[in-house]
């Protein structure tokens, strides 16, 4: 049975009690963002300065504090007061003037933002096509919606590794590229590319107690690692989709 709100609320904050506050911003190459980092640049490769961002389900912030160490001005949202709590801290710590977090849920936008970032949130979400809705009503016309979700494809969820997994952290459903498709374009987007992510060996890293290795792979051992972790995908199927969408500009009347 899918938990209730509240009860994910309360597993998120006590989620985020083990982590620390901390007044640094994330240096590239990132082993933890590495695959997120590199979709960003990729979608926007003159840099984020000239860009207001929406970080919906933001956490303690982490991307948030990246793109407005770029000169982006961001707004973070998350349901965790403690992941807030952490996030403004590190803000004021920091000292980014146009950055800020607040805790709560997406409500209807207007159309003010030329990039939102949703990482692994819509899969919590009961009502998915009315949340593609919201996320699509804060973009501004020809604005970019990064999102990332987990996919129904991985190897591992297929044997049922992870059916415990997914109703301990609150994952009501997971994506085929075909279903996030279908949900994104039924909301309005127009879907840019969809990019399948992480193999079994890195999705192993953020799941289990393994992850305890992560702290040594570090400067030229990340790339080494991605390498063969995009192997181990193409070999026994990736974990989790990386979706580039679009609000379709408005096109002016020659009339």
């Amino acid at each position: 049975m899918a938990k209730s709100r509240a009860t994910v609320t309360t597993f998120y904050n006590r989620y985020h009690q083990k982590n620390q506050r901390f007044f640094s911003v994330i240096k590239e190459p990132n082993f933890t963002y590495w695959y997120i980092l590199k979709r960003l640049h990729s979608a926007f490769p003159q840099g984020f300065s000239t860009l207001k961002i929406l970080d919906v389900g933001c956490g303690v912030g982490t991307i948030s504090l990246f793109l407005a160490s770029k000169g982006a001005t961001v707004k973070g949202i998350d349901i965790s007061s403690r992941a807030v709590e952490i996030a403004q801290e590190a803000q004021k710590a920091l000292r980014f003037p146009q950055l800020r977090f607040e805790l709560g849920e997406l409500q209807k936008g207007k159309g003010q933002y030329n990039l939102i970032t949703c990482c692994e949130v819509i899969e919590h979400i009961p009502d998915e096509q009315t949340f593609a809705r919201q996320l699509y009503s804060h973009l501004q016309p020809g604005g970019t919606l990064l999102l990332t979700t987990p996919s129904l494809n991985n190897v591992l969820y297929k044997v049922g590794f992870y059916t415990r997994f997914d109703q301990e952290v609150g994952h009501l459903r997971r994506y085929t590229p075909d279903t996030i498709r279908h949900m994104l374009t039924s909301a309005g987007f127009q879907v840019i590319s969809i990019h399948q992510v992480e193999g079994p060996l890195r999705n192993l890293l953020f799941t289990t107690k393994l992850g305890v290795l992560i702290r040594f792979i570090r400067g030229p051992l990340i790339p080494a690692f991605h390498w063969l972790d995009q192997l181990s995908g193409r070999l026994f199927g990736f974990s989790d989709l990386q979706v580039v969408a679009q609000k379709p500009a408005k096109h002016s009347s020659n009339t």
